[in-house]
């Protein structure tokens, strides 16, 4: 998607589809499951106690009869409303996510590469790391 100050997607209410939910009061935490699970953006493998972040995330059920399952209104969903599972950033990730997310880029998505995103940030504002001027 790349970096905007704006977002311009509309939530995919498609059977099926799903969505992160989303909050900008995230912060670190320590992996605490009975797997390493794979960071969302990068890919590398997070061990059971690093520091990640957890995107919680839900989706659209797939039919009528799941919905009623769910107790969910068959025609009216307009958004997704039953719990799958979470989404992690390693802590490099996570922290490019944050620090873009606090300049002003709110409409990243948690599982976009976030190395990549930062390259482009640091090519649109000419900033590089280690570099003095």
């Amino acid at each position: 998607m790349g970096l905007s100050c704006s977002c311009d997607w509309e939530c995919d209410t498609e059977p099926g589809s799903w969505a992160y939910v989303y909050t900008w009061d995230v912060d670190f935490q320590k992996l605490n499951t009975t797997k390493r699970k794979r960071c969302c953006s990068c890919k590398k493998l997070i061990n059971i106690g690093d520091p990640c972040i957890e995107y919680a995330r839900c989706r659209q059920p797939y039919n009528e009869i799941e919905a009623k399952i769910w107790g969910l209104p068959w025609e009216s969903l307009e958004n997704p409303e039953i719990p799958i599972a979470s989404h992690y950033h390693c802590e490099r990730c996570g922290e490019i996510y944050l620090n873009l997310g606090y300049i002003g880029y709110e409409c990243l998505i948690p599982n976009e590469n976030m190395p990549e995103i930062l390259k482009e940030y640091q090519e649109m504002t000419g900033f590089k790391q280690g570099e003095k001027k």
